[in-house]
């Protein structure tokens, strides 16, 4: 089954990970891991734009940093807004604010940001060559993107075991259901490079954890991901069945008890100028 696309259509509702608690807490886990890719860039004084925030806990991070210019994060998820601006209240910060808005629309002049930054993002756009265009429109001359988006079709898995690549396909399956594209992340330059970005630097990362500590978050992200919303697609399409799903969920928990083998997935990474 064909569906229509979240990010053109404005609405959470087809939006294919889900906003379940268990997937939140695992897209704030990745988030964060990833903030070392636009630390580099931050000044004081920028003016910074995250699409797709989320929870908001790399927004927060960014807003630390930029303690004399101004941060928004939006997303099209009004829940995650209206939680992350109660947020914003009770910290005191200043400089950050959050707004329910769609990246292929998004309600800003031209020329408005220094930097606009995008993670797992376009991923799930039908067309993200047009979000492209709308945040090059918004960045100030001289302004940066930065995206990181997945390659879900490159992973590393030790030992072996079936199942844990059953995840990564079933996973890509129901992205594409819904007119995404799970491995955009080796398409970024191209694309960046058509809009007009010039001096692009691509790179390229795995997810992956940091440290044995890491192991069960990790690791319980995935059993989460395919418990949320994706799972709901999986049985609704015939794909695998609930006991199938079961098993599949014990042998990443497996995984992630015992600490006795390894996966990782790939990204790629990019940073244009405008």
């Amino acid at each position: 089954m064909k569906r229509k696309n979240s990010i053109d259509q404005n609405t959470k509702d087809d939006y294919s990970l889900g906003y379940q608690k268990g997937v939140l807490d695992y897209l704030s886990y990745r988030a964060l891991k990833s903030f070392d890719f636009i630390l580099p860039y931050l000044r004081p004084d920028m003016e910074v734009l995250e699409c797709g925030c989320g929870p908001g806990v790399v927004t927060f991070e960014i807003a630390k940093k930029v303690i004399n210019g101004s941060v928004i994060g939006i997303d099209i998820d009004k829940d995650q807004i209206y939680s992350n601006n109660r947020k914003v209240d009770e910290s005191k910060i200043k400089n950050l604010k959050f707004g329910v808005a769609n990246i292929l629309e998004l309600p800003y002049t031209d020329n408005f940001f220094d930097i606009v930054y995008m993670q797992a993002v376009l991923v799930h756009i039908k067309n993200p060559i047009n979000a492209i265009r709308e945040v090059h429109r918004v960045l100030k001359n001289d302004g940066l993107i930065l995206v990181k988006e997945p390659v879900m079709d490159r992973a590393i898995f030790c030992p072996e075991e079936p199942l844990f690549l059953e995840t990564f396909e079933l996973i890509d399956r129901a992205i594409k259901s819904y007119g995404g594209d799970p491995s955009v992340g080796r398409k970024l330059w191209p694309m960046l490079n058509e809009v007009g970005f010039r001096d692009i630097l691509i790179s390229s990362s795995w997810e992956q954890p940091g440290s044995l500590d890491e192991w069960p978050s990790f690791y319980e992200g995935w059993i989460n991901v395919v418990k949320g919303k994706i799972g709901d697609i999986i049985l609704e399409e015939g794909w695998a069945d609930e006991k199938h799903l079961v098993d599949i969920g014990n042998a990443w928990m497996n995984l992630a008890k015992h600490k006795r083998g390894y996966a990782a997935s790939a990204w790629g990474e990019a940073v244009g100028w405008k």
